[in-house]
């Protein structure tokens, strides 16, 4: 007799096993390139190979979705934090090599690793020479040359000035609601901070506020590793499911971009936003930035949004910077981006498509500017940059040593940026076209020449001056022609410059303030030519600190939410001051069979004319003087005689005589607003009119007392 097969029995549940801290690392140092992908965007770590088989560590919920959706098999569990910490020690080398080195590996022209290679020197020392055998040559042919060199180049930038008055529209971002949350791509947030404790809650509200769903949203704090306060604070702090905290390394260079390099293994996002600390974005600002990427062709790489000043009228300083912030993204931008010209040192709210990001070399950790030159760089490989009109607002400096180093520090980076493509202008001018070479060689080389030159060109206009007021010995006619010629020209520049400057002063304010700012701007620039000679000193003697501008310093705090409402709704507001108004109570409402019986039949309310908002007696002049008919009115009646024209009630009282062409008792005047009768009195008015044949008789309900007394009256 075969013995009964018993059934299987189900498979007992097995639960996930912690790994230690030894245990992961050793798992992470194993890991193939492929997986340590996976793993640094995802937190998925495998940590055991068998046969045909494959287990995995998973650290939080989405990690856990994520293994659901490959059908990964996990077999452990850890927490977010261990994972990081572990992912970053295990991969510290792949991850500061790729921080430190990924651009200049990838493409090394276009890095600023090397700061002054053998071709900047080779072309350093021929235009030196080229100089020095001019001068020596002949002085006067190699003045008038230079003179003739920087002439041209003043209203070169003069023409742009002008060229950036034009009106340019930009096209409208779509509506933030027009994607549906579950249509919403992945959308990543780097946030580089370096001692920022004063501001760093403000940070934290802001990227809170932002209005997209936090199942899609990753969010991540950049913080160096040697940064104790602000490390502090953020372990302090309980941060939500889509936020983290990334620390890095101390290493060479220590700038914000190879900070930035060193958290983009870790995005996972399909777009990607980098802010400032102090940046506060509108919050519906990631929605429809996506919504311009799933309308925009694959070409355009990049966005870069509205910049403004939250500080912006705090003081002489904070208003120049915010007339510079507006010249740039309210005329220069919108033309370049109408123009097809690449948008220059954009760095500040900006967003960019990862996968492109990641294949044109991400950031260059050895350049200060703004983008790291990123603009340029994607322009010469085939990618655009447009502007979106969604605004991000950010701090301004109010003190003049923190001014100075964001200003030097700025300048550096131009520099650096138009050295690096110079290093093969023929091929500069093949990849982009002629007009972009010379937009792109004016808006850095050129600003900075001028920059440079501004304060000796006034020294020697201001020479000039003085010659021609004590009466001098003139110079060759050449030389005066020169003279009066670059006199034409320093004068259209100035006049361009002020006329620029009052066009972006529209943008933020009118007033006195703004009009002293307008007309001191000459003073402000000499502050940039001092800056500008203080980058270059810096760039010559090998410097690449990052120079840190600190934030918090303003009195002024931004509203890190969506804007409340005003208007209340009805249901809120507040009763308004004074005696209120007598509300009918349920008790005093119009019984249910006298409703049945007598609907109420109200005239249409019309309209009413200017004589029925006079006083009584003007409008009763006004009737007898041929005015027009009001609406809702009895036909106009004949005129009447001269004992009619007096007061009604002499009228009445003279007897027939007047009063016969009046049939019966006359219809009342409307009342004006200070003239209408009270609730208290309305019972003894109601007692001498005859009532309506539609009432029924001795019904003295408090709705029809209201309907007599015409509580809703518009003319109130």
């Amino acid at each position: 007799m075969n013995a009964e097969k018993k059934p299987a029995s189900p498979k007992p549940y097995v639960v996930p096993k912690i790994p230690t801290s030894a245990e992961l690392l050793e798992a992470v140092r194993r890991m193939t390139p492929q997986e340590a992908q996976q793993a640094l965007r995802y937190r998925v770590v495998p940590i055991s190979w068998e046969p045909g088989r494959v287990t995995y560590v998973a650290a939080g919920e989405r990690a856990k979705t994520y293994a659901t959706e490959k059908e990964l098999e996990v077999s452990a569990i850890t927490n977010e934090r261990t994972m990081l910490r572990e992912l970053q020690a295990g991969q510290e080398t792949e991850l500061m090599g790729y921080a430190v080195s990924g651009l200049r590996n990838r493409f090394p022209d276009l890095s600023a690793a090397q700061p002054f290679g053998a071709m900047e020197s080779l072309w350093l020392v021929m235009g030196l020479a080229l100089i020095a055998f001019g001068v020596m040559w002949d002085r006067p042919t190699s003045a008038v040359v230079a003179f003739t060199a920087m002439l041209a180049l003043f209203l070169l930038m003069a023409g742009i000035k002008l060229w950036c008055l034009l009106p340019a529209k930009l096209p409208r971002a779509p509506l933030a609601m027009k994607i549906e949350d579950a249509d919403l791509p992945v959308y990543s947030v780097l946030v580089p901070m370096l001692r920022e404790t004063k501001i760093a809650e403000q940070t934290v509200r802001a990227m809170q506020a932002l209005d997209y769903p936090h199942a899609r949203l990753d969010i991540k704090f950049i913080l160096e590793a040697e940064d104790q306060a602000t490390r502090k604070f953020f372990e302090e702090q309980r941060l939500s499911s889509h936020m983290e905290v990334i620390l890095v390394p101390r290493g060479v260079p220590a700038t914000r971009h190879k900070a930035l390099n060193y958290a983009l293994p870790f995005v996972r996002g399909e777009f990607l936003a980098v802010y400032d600390a102090d940046s506060v974005p509108a919050v519906d600002q990631l929605r429809r930035v996506a919504g311009t990427f799933a309308l925009a062709p694959k070409t355009i790489a990049c966005l870069q949004t509205q910049v403004g000043f939250i500080n912006r009228n705090e003081n002489w300083l904070t208003r120049q910077s915010a007339l510079d912030y507006a010249h740039q993204f309210k005329l220069l931008f919108p033309r370049l981006a109408k123009f097809g010209a690449p948008l220059l040192f954009c760095g500040a709210s900006t967003h960019y498509r990862t996968q492109t990001l990641r294949q044109v070399g991400a950031f260059d950790a050895y350049n200060v500017a703004r983008d790291s030159g990123l603009g340029l760089r994607l322009a010469r490989l085939g990618y655009r940059t447009a502007l979106i009109p969604t605004l991000t607002r950010e701090e301004a400096p109010r003190r003049l040593r923190d001014w100075f180093s964001q200003r030097t520090r700025w300048t550096r980076g131009a520099l650096q940026t138009a050295i690096v493509n110079l290093r093969s202008p023929l091929e500069l001018w093949r990849e982009v076209g002629a007009r972009n070479f010379l937009l792109i060689q004016a808006l850095t080389l050129g600003a900075i020449i001028v920059a440079l030159a501004h304060p000796f060109f006034l020294a020697w206009l201001a020479t000039t001056a003085t010659f021609l007021v004590l009466d001098k010995p003139g110079a060759p006619q050449l030389w005066l022609f020169l003279q009066a010629l670059y006199g034409i020209a320093a004068a259209l520049a100035f006049l361009t410059a002020m006329t620029s400057m009052a066009r972006s002063s529209l943008f933020l304010g009118r007033g006195f303030s703004w009009a002293a700012t307008i007309l001191t701007a000459p003073i402000y620039w000499l502050l940039v030519s001092l800056a500008t000679w203080l980058a270059v000193l810096q760039y010559f003697t090998g410097a690449r600190h990052w120079t840190k501008t600190p934030h918090g310093m303003t009195r002024i705090r931004p509203q890190t939410g969506p804007k409340e409402d005003k208007k209340a709704p009805e249901a809120e507001k507040e009763p308004p001051a004074g005696p209120a108004k007598p509300q009918r109570k349920e008790s005093e409402q119009k019984p249910p069979e006298l409703a049945e019986k007598t609907p109420r039949t109200e005239p249409e309310k019309r309209p009413l004319a200017l004589a029925d908002r006079l006083p009584r007696k003007e409008a009763y002049k006004k009737s007898l003087s041929g005015a027009a008919k009001v609406p809702g009115k009895e036909p106009e009646k004949k005129p009447l005689g001269l004992a009619d024209r007096l007061p009604r009630k002499e009228a009445y009282r003279k007897g027939p005589a007047g009063a016969a062409d009046v049939p019966g008792k006359p219809e009342k005047e409307p009342l004006a607003a200070a003239e209408k009768p009270s609730l208290v009195g309305a019972e003894k008015t109601l007692q001498k009119e005859p009532e309506s044949e539609s009432k029924p008789t001795g019904e003295k309900s408090l709705l029809a007392l209201i309907s007599k007394v015409g509580w809703e009256d518009p003319r109130v």
